[in-house]
């Protein structure tokens, strides 16, 4: 997990490769959460279970795919949340080393 501001990202794909369940490491991220942090999620697949977890603890969401194995999801909460969301680009968290082959 890194922090840039009020961002904190977090890449489960490894996790995920391996066939672990990264769920206790994103819930850790999410309890540590500001009120105004933006939590972006690297997973190999829509995380359509955690999009209801969190809307139902009233964070918004963006989902984008990236590519094939790799979607981005932005979470954030409280007023304005929504369009923080859209004003972001989930594409500027690609890892520099993954746009030269994208």
């Amino acid at each position: 997990m890194k922090r840039n501001g009020n961002v904190v990202e977090l890449d489960v794909r490894p996790f995920l490769r391996q066939k672990l369940e990264p769920f206790k490491q994103i819930m850790d991220a999410v309890n540590a959460l500001e009120s105004d942090d933006v939590f972006v999620l690297h997973a190999i697949f829509k995380p359509t279970p955690l999009l209801g977890i969190l809307k139902a603890k009233g964070y918004a969401n963006k989902v984008e795919s990236v590519s094939d194995d790799h979607w981005i999801t932005a979470f954030a909460r409280g007023a304005g949340a929504r369009a923080k969301l859209e004003a972001m680009s989930l594409h500027s968290f690609i890892p520099a080393d993954e746009e030269a082959g994208s």
